[in-house]
């Protein structure tokens, strides 16, 4: 799965729109649209952000790891 489908699927399921998650991240909606269809790769500081409206780690958005950790579990290691 690359990183746009990891996208789609976590806004999916978090049951947020394009243009919520653009509003977050600080990007466009356009721009949502083209990273998930994979048109475009986003650069490391909006993949931070996206990870944080998304509530996963880093690792898991950009496909190093397939053990997904909200934000809470994220939170507890010092």
């Amino acid at each position: 799965m690359n990183i746009g489908d990891k996208i789609t699927a976590l806004r999916k399921a978090k049951k947020i729109s394009q243009a919520e998650l653009a509003k977050e991240a600080g990007v466009s909606r356009e721009i949502i649209g083209r990273y998930e269809r994979d048109e475009v790769k986003p650069s490391i500081e909006v993949v931070i952000r996206m990870a944080d409206v998304l509530e996963v780690s880093l690792d898991f958005l950009v496909g190093k790891t397939d053990l997904e950790l909200d934000s809470s579990t994220l939170n507890r290691h010092p």
